[in-house]
C-alpha cells in the first residue's frame, strides 16, 4: 500500500471517529436538555471511548506522517499531501476531516455551556434553600425585598 492509500485510509478513519463523536454529542445534548441523569452518563461513557479512539487515529496519522521526509506539522502534512498520487482524494478527506472537527468543536462548547447553565440553576436553587446566596433576592408577602441575613443561626438537636 503507498503512502497516499495509507493516509487516505487512516483519514477516513478518523472522518468516521469524528461522525460518531458528533452523534454522541447530539445524544449528549438532548440528554441534557431532558434532564435525564443516565443518558448523560451513557453519552459521556461512550465520548470519552469515541475521543480515546478518535486520539489514537490521528497519533498514527501523525506516525505516519513522521516516517515521511516531511516535519510532522500541519504545513509537513500539506506538503506530505500534495506529494500523494491521490492529492487530490486526499486534500478533499482532509478538508471534510477539519470541517467535521469543527463541528464537533462547536458542538462541545453548547453543551459546556448548557452544563455551566444547569450548574448555575442548581447553585441558585441551593442558595436560596440555604439562604446564603445575595445573588438571588427573595420577596416578602408584601413584594419587598427582604434583607439577607449575614449569619445563620444553628439550632440544637
Amino acid at each position: 500500500m503507498s503512502l497516499g492509500q495509507q493516509l487516505n485510509t487512516l483519514l477516513a478513519h478518523e472522518t468516521e471517529c469524528l461522525l460518531q463523536l458528533l452523534d454522541i454529542l447530539g445524544q449528549e445534548h438532548a440528554a441534557l436538555l431532558a434532564g435525564d441523569i443516565d443518558g448523560i452518563e451513557h453519552a459521556t461513557a461512550i465520548k470519552n471511548e469515541a475521543l480515546a479512539s478518535q486520539a489514537q487515529v490521528t497519533e498514527s496519522r501523525q506516525h505516519l506522517v513522521s516516517l515521511s521526509s516531511f516535519d510532522n506539522s500541519e504545513a509537513g502534512l500539506q506538503q506530505l499531501i500534495a506529494h500523494c498520487e491521490n492529492s487530490e482524494q486526499i486534500g478533499d478527506a482532509y478538508a471534510r476531516l477539519n470541517a467535521l472537527a469543527l463541528q464537533c468543536r462547536a458542538g462541545n462548547r453548547t453543551n459546556g455551556r448548557l452544563i455551566m447553565q444547569r450548574q448555575e440553576q442548581a447553585r441558585g436553587a441551593l442558595n436560596v434553600i440555604r439562604q446564603t446566596g445575595s445573588a438571588t433576592p427573595t420577596y416578602s408577602g408584601q413584594g419587598k425585598t427582604m434583607a439577607a441575613q449575614a449569619t445563620r443561626s444553628l439550632g440544637k438537636a
